[in-house]
């Protein structure tokens, strides 16, 4: 019997599909609801005498490997790997595989890292000023605390780096592994991370690839990341996406700029948000996302920096043919972390009522400027131009210049002329005869930096 039989007659399919998704038993078979699509009727159905599942809603069908493929997003090679596992079948490999082994390695010292650092944090009194800043001032309990397996590093020089040589770790392990520095007169190693409240990152097999963490002694940097290794890249990495993707194939992604924007979603049943963790969201990670959802949500700060990166990440999963929405904060506050922790009901409304990308432009440019003047009304249509004159649906065109014409009181065919690219000249009013050369619609990030920051002529003329 080959390697791949062998695993079939172990596992039975009702079992592994029963630990992703509730099944009923419906005569010979077993329905529920399909993991691949949205429904509310159950078409998904389970054969535990031909072991293959079937949806007849969006057509998905295959054996216990082509499930484990789609469920978790991972090609047939580490489909047949985790199945082997659970199966407790050990699988023969022709070549010694000198990188796997690596990052087997790789993956041992992050988890001894982890498990110390958890264990400080939840355990030994050098913890306590991190779980004071988690469960006081973050609001977060002692099981959310467990679930992501958050950390605390001890303001000491190398109390990491002795527990991994006591387990039998060399140094040149640690260094590969990101966890340890060198220090700068090279006469030893000090640990990576000091003082600071510790996150891993866990890949999407469930392995922990690495670690951010956050100071708690105002100190710079305010959040630490792993360096890149043979096992994080941080271009393709998706914090939570490991616990998230279930229930992004349902309901879409949330996507949000920090990892504890995500924890306290998540404590508050939120389960389909992941974070680009501090680093500018790039392609990779949204093709990574593409694999479960077509639909994204951005849920950015509501500061100028937060509303230039949705603009940034809009652009490119527009590219990418995604289905986009923004989620609007509510005043007073700055991020979904602080709605969640003073008002968890309205940070679930701002999610649920995320409005659609172009709403999302014309209302942030409106806030930033005033519509009482020529003036005003040309910074508001000269910043809009480069995103509607690309749209080529004149549906679209014609909603939002009826839209903006109302709201600043101009003609229809004024709005529609810019939007088709139209100009408005270099006229600007009586309001103001400094001569302001007109913004660049080569440059949209300048235009909305402008904005940003109320339309000040000096940044107006940097950008132009």
């Amino acid at each position: 019997m080959d390697t791949i039989n062998e695993i079939k007659q172990k596992i039975d399919i009702v079992d592994l599909v029963g630990s992703y998704v509730s099944l009923k038993k419906a005569g010979r078979n077993y329905k529920g609801i399909c993991p691949f699509h949205s429904e509310n009727t159950p078409s998904f159905m389970v054969s535990p005498e031909l072991q293959i599942f079937k949806c007849f809603g969006c057509g998905e069908a295959g054996d216990i490997f082509k499930f484990v493929e789609k469920i978790e997003g991972i090609e047939f090679s580490a489909a047949l790997e985790q199945l082997a596992v659970k199966a407790g079948i050990k699988l023969e490999k022709k070549d010694y595989d000198p990188e796997s082994a690596r990052r087997k390695e790789l993956y041992q010292i992050n988890s001894l890292t982890a498990k110390y650092y958890h264990y400080i944090l939840t355990k030994h009194p050098q913890g306590k000023p991190g779980l004071d800043y988690l469960t006081q001032k973050r609001k977060l309990t002692p099981e959310t605390i467990d679930f992501f397996q958050m950390g605390y590093a001890p303001d000491t020089w190398d109390s990491l780096h002795n527990f991994l040589k006591k387990q039998g770790i060399h140094e040149n392990e640690m260094l590969d592994a990101g966890v340890i520095s060198e220090k700068s007169s090279g006469d030893g190693y000090i640990d990576k991370f000091r003082g600071r409240v510790v996150f891993p990152f866990k890949g999407i097999d469930g392995n922990i690839v690495g670690f951010n963490g956050r100071t708690i002694l105002d100190r710079e940097p305010k959040y630490l990341n792993t360096a890149e290794t043979a096992v994080f890249h941080k271009g393709t990495f998706l914090f939570n996406l490991v616990n998230a993707r279930i229930d992004i194939k349902k309901h879409g992604a949330v996507v949000v700029e920090g990892q504890m924007d995500v924890i306290s979603a998540y404590q508050d049943g939120i389960r389909n948000m992941v974070a680009s963790s501090g680093t500018a969201l790039a392609e990779n990670q949204l093709k990574i996302l593409q694999r479960y959802t077509n639909d994204l949500t951005f849920c950015f700060d509501a500061d100028s920096a937060g509303v230039n990166a949705v603009y940034r990440a809009v652009e490119i999963a527009e590219k990418l043919g995604f289905n986009i929405k923004v989620a609007l904060i509510p005043a007073p506050y700055k991020d979904i972390d602080e709605v969640l922790k003073a008002e968890p009901e309205k940070a679930k409304i701002a999610i649920r009522d995320a409005v659609d990308v172009y709403d999302f432009y014309i209302s942030s440019t409106l806030k930033a400027n005033s519509k009482e003047s020529a003036l005003g009304k040309k910074i508001i249509l000269e910043a809009l131009v480069p995103v509607f004159s690309k749209i080529n649906n004149p549906v679209i065109v014609d909603h939002y210049s009826k839209m903006l014409a109302t709201e600043l009181g101009l003609s229809e065919d004024t709005v529609t002329t810019m939007f088709k690219g139209g100009t408005l000249g270099n006229y600007v009013g009586p309001e103001d005869d400094q001569k302001i050369p007109l913004l660049s619609r080569d440059n949209p990030e300048g235009y909305f930096l402008a904005l940003l920051f109320k339309a000040d002529i000096d940044i107006m003329r940097e950008y132009a």
